[in-house]
Formats: C-alpha cells, sequence, structure tokens
C-alpha cells in the first residue's frame, strides 16, 4: 500500500480521535451552551458527527481504494473552520472561558486539518494511479455507525444543554 493512502487515512483518524476527546459532556468540553436553541445544538452536533464518524469512513475508503482525496481535503478544510470559529469566539460563544486543554486540542486540531488539506490537494494526482476496484462497507458497520451517531448526537446536544 503507498505511503500516501497510509498519511491521508492517518490523518483522517487522528483528526476524528482529536474531535472525539472534545464532545460536550466529555473530559475536555464542559462549557454551557444552554443559551443555544437545541435544535441549533442538535444541528452542529449532527455536522460534527458526521465529520467524525465520516472521516473514519474515508480513511477505510481512502485506504482500501486510494481514493477520495477531494473529500479528505474538504474534510480538512471543515476541521479548520469548525476549531478556528470557535477559537476566535465566533460560533459557538458558551459565557465560561475554554480551558487550555480545550485550545491545545482544538489548535492541535486545527494543525491537523490543515495538514489534511495540504495532503489532499498534493496528493489529488494519485487519484489516477489508484485502484479501481471499488471496496464495499459492511451493512452491518454502517448500520452500527448510525447508531453510534445517533447516540453521540443525543448525548452530546443534552450535555451541551447542562441538562
Amino acid at each position: 500500500m503507498p505511503a500516501s493512502r497510509l498519511t491521508m487515512a492517518g490523518l483522517l483518524v487522528a483528526s476524528a480521535l482529536n474531535l472525539a476527546l472534545m464532545v460536550p459532556g466529555g473530559f475536555v468540553e464542559t462549557r454551557d451552551f444552554s443559551a443555544y436553541p437545541a435544535v441549533v445544538l442538535g444541528a452542529f452536533n449532527v455536522f460534527l458527527t458526521v465529520l467524525g464518524l465520516g472521516s473514519l469512513v474515508l480513511a477505510y475508503f481512502v485506504t482500501r481504494s486510494g481514493k477520495g482525496h477531494g473529500w479528505a481535503g474538504l474534510a480538512g478544510l471543515a476541521y479548520v473552520a469548525v476549531y478556528l470559529l470557535d477559537l476566535g469566539r465566533i460560533f459557538p460563544v458558551p459565557p465560561e472561558p475554554m480551558s487550555m486543554l480545550l485550545a491545545t486540542l482544538e489548535w492541535i486540531g486545527t494543525a491537523l486539518g490543515v495538514a489534511l488539506t495540504v495532503t489532499s490537494v498534493a496528493l489529488r494526482g494519485a487519484v489516477n494511479r489508484a485502484s479501481s476496484a471499488k471496496p464495499t462497507f459492511p451493512l452491518p458497520v454502517a448500520l452500527g455507525l448510525i447508531l453510534i451517531a445517533l447516540i453521540i448526537v443525543a448525548f452530546a446536544t443534552k450535555s451541551a444543554m447542562g441538562v
């Protein structure tokens, strides 16, 4: 397997794991977002969950087929945007300040997102040389990911609201 596939997949997995550490109600993200309507928090948590779990799924496809560079670049940009919006206190803006650990993880996530985007652009030409095999994703795994996503969104939204 080419190193480019491993690099891209590694950055996707590292970005997803870094994001997972910051789930509201977890060990790092303890700020109260109850000033936001539940629908806004829910939509934001759906976006973050799709980004994180989607990165894991994309890492699988990149590893198996060598395709998905454009999607990986888009994911990298999404990670950068999410973290810089929070670090810049643009969205979301809770009343209490961000912890040093959370800020550090967000800066790491920003760097991973930039690296993912740059790697995606640099390796985009590799798509033409990629395998033509179309990997399949097992249905039980897909259903399991959907269930996990629903649980994550419900937990994160409830925790962010301080309920």
